[in-house]
């Protein structure tokens, strides 16, 4: 029971399934057979009858043939062709053959799509043919207008164009006949062509127009204000040399030559109507006459240059050879002194043979100058590099004679360094003799017989001639670790004896009743005695902490309120 249900209802979704897809099929072939009517109804034929407004002859007949022969088709052939189709379609669906049907369906819409744009493209191209003759009517108009424009300004301003006015009515005439050839096509009813006609008139125009407001400004540059500009450079030229400068290497003749050359040129381009070139040509030609007033510029300003600067630039090789002049007194006086290593002496030669030899250079330029043989542009080249030089060799002397001023500075800091290492000495000295120290125990006697002899070396260092100050700083340097240590070892000495003496002396309340602490504080006496202040204060420390522990610390606090009090 149950299986025969379900293929009842199989059968009854197949049924509704199959409903549904004939009818969506039935409205496809009806879209397309509105697809179809709506493309039999385009404008086509009214379009074609706009052209036939047109003159029918020539290329405008043959593409009229054209559009008229490819509408018939679509209409006659084409779209009867497609209603055949849709009648298949519509049996195939009777009969059930929905894969078919939906492949014919198919090809039906391609096809419809196709003549749908071929209509377009004749609709299109009929538009084109008939906006060309009209924007080319419109724009010829304008351009007639342009060109009796062109011709009126020829005619009145003739002179204004020089020898260019002649190609200017050579080029214009032309452009006449271009006018007669559109007349031609266009009453041929070769409409396309005569669009391109125009197109070329039109650029032709532009052009020539564009020429004929840039003829006269560049004939005026060429015929005037250049030629002016080259005759001033001349004037200008002779003029400084008759002033007495050396202008030789500008070889101003010839460059001048080239330049009324280059005029002709451009001349000889606008009469051509090579505008563009020309236009290049005279703006080459701005720039390098510019250069050339820069170069004459630059003679009169290097000659107040070498007037001004001669003068300064003796005074400061003067004055420099006088510098140096004390400096080398100042470095004999430092030598016998002093030990100068030869790095520095060969510093301070090479600095000598470089003055004699700016000095040689200078006297040269000088000679050079009243000769008037020499630009004063190289001239002024020579003097900037010979400042350079002096600048660098003032430079270079300076570092000597701060060297030399270091040397005697080093000296006074070094004496100063040896009168406070003395004077510490002393204060040690002092220290133990305050102290009153039953003697002194031989390594320190050994320490301060080296602290004595170390300040004597730097003593006798700081006599010797020439000073060799190198040597000078390493015996200071000994002498200070020698005369420092021995300062720490007095004070550390010191304290050792007083506290090995305090405790001995707090110990003493002890000595009856244990015999261990007497026996070690006797030796601590016998050790204090014979001046051995470290062991002394070892063994009294240790007899009195045998009985008192921290018995040391209150020696110590003691020792040191004491100490704060005298202080």
């Amino acid at each position: 029971m149950g299986m025969a249900w379900i293929v009842l209802l199989l059968g009854a979704g197949a049924i509704i399934y199959n409903h549904v897809y004939r009818k969506r099929m039935y409205r496809e072939i009806d879209r397309l057979e509105e697809w179809k009517i709506n493309v039999m109804n385009r404008p086509v034929p009214d379009e074609l009858a706009k052209v036939k407004q047109l003159n029918m002859t020539g290329e405008t007949e043959q593409l009229f043939e054209r559009w008229r022969q490819q509408w018939d088709d679509i209409v006659a052939v084409k779209l009867p062709n497609v209603e055949e189709q849709l009648f298949d379609a519509e049996r195939l669906l009777d009969q059930y053959r929905y894969r078919q049907a939906r492949r014919l369906l198919e090809q039906i819409a391609d096809g419809l799509r196709r003549l749908e744009e071929e209509v377009h493209e004749i609709i299109h191209e009929v538009n084109e043919l008939i906006g060309s003759e009209e924007q080319s009517r419109a724009e010829i108009e304008k351009l007639r207008a342009v060109h009796r424009e062109a011709k009126k300004t020829l005619l009145a301003y003739r002179y204004t164009f020089g020898s260019a006015a002649d190609l200017l009515d050579v080029r214009l005439t032309e452009a006449e006949k271009q006018f007669q050839r559109f007349a031609e096509l266009t009453e041929a009813g070769n409409y396309l062509a005569a669009r391109d006609v125009v197109l070329t008139l039109k650029e032709e125009l532009s052009r020539l127009t564009t020429m004929m407001e840039e003829i006269p400004k560049l004939l005026g540059e060429c015929q005037t204000s250049l030629p002016a500009q080259l005759a001033e450079l001349a004037d200008g030229y002779r003029e400084m040399e008759e002033r007495g400068y050396v202008l030789d290497h500008l070889h101003m003749e010839h460059t001048l030559q080239e330049k009324r050359e280059k005029i002709e040129q451009c001349l000889a381009m606008i009469h051509e109507l090579r505008i563009e070139e020309a236009k290049q040509t005279a703006a080459e030609l701005k720039e390098e006459i510019d250069a050339l007033y820069d170069l004459l510029e630059n003679e009169v300003l290097a000659h107040q240059y070498v007037q001004t600067e001669m003068p300064r630039i003796g005074g400061m090789l003067q004055e420099f050879a006088a510098e140096a002049k004390e400096t080398e007194a100042e470095a004999l006086f430092v030598q016998q002194s002093y030990h100068l290593p030869p790095s520095d002496l060969e510093k301070y030669r090479s600095i000598e043979k470089q003055l004699h030899q700016l000095q040689k250079r200078f006297f040269l330029i000088q000679d050079r100058v009243a000769e008037a043989k020499t630009a004063y542009s190289l001239l002024k080249e020579e003097l900037e590099q010979l400042v350079s030089q002096i600048d660098l060799m003032k430079e270079e002397h300076e570092q000597f004679r701060t060297m030399l001023q270091t040397l005697r500075k080093d000296e006074l800091i070094a004496r100063e360094k040896l009168d406070a290492m003395r004077k510490t000495l002393a204060e040690a000295l002092r220290l133990v003799q305050k102290s009153r120290l039953p003697g002194l125990p031989e390594p320190y006697s050994l320490e301060l017989a080296e602290a004595r002899r170390s300040l004597q070396a730097v003593a006798e260092r700081l006599e010797e001639k020439p000073l060799d100050m190198p040597a000078v700083d390493q015996a200071l340097e000994e002498a200070k670790t020698a005369v420092e240590r021995l300062y720490e070892r007095t004070v550390e000495m010191i304290e050792q004896a007083t506290l090995a003496e305090r405790t001995i002396q707090y110990g003493n309340r002890y000595r009856r009743r244990y015999p261990a602490v007497r026996k070690g504080l006797e030796e601590a006496e016998f050790l204090f005695r014979h001046y051995d202040y470290e062991e002394a204060l070892r063994q009294a420390v240790a007899a009195v902490e045998e009985v008192e522990p921290g018995a040391f610390d209150r020696v110590q606090k003691l020792w040191q309120e004491d100490n704060s009090r005298e202080q």
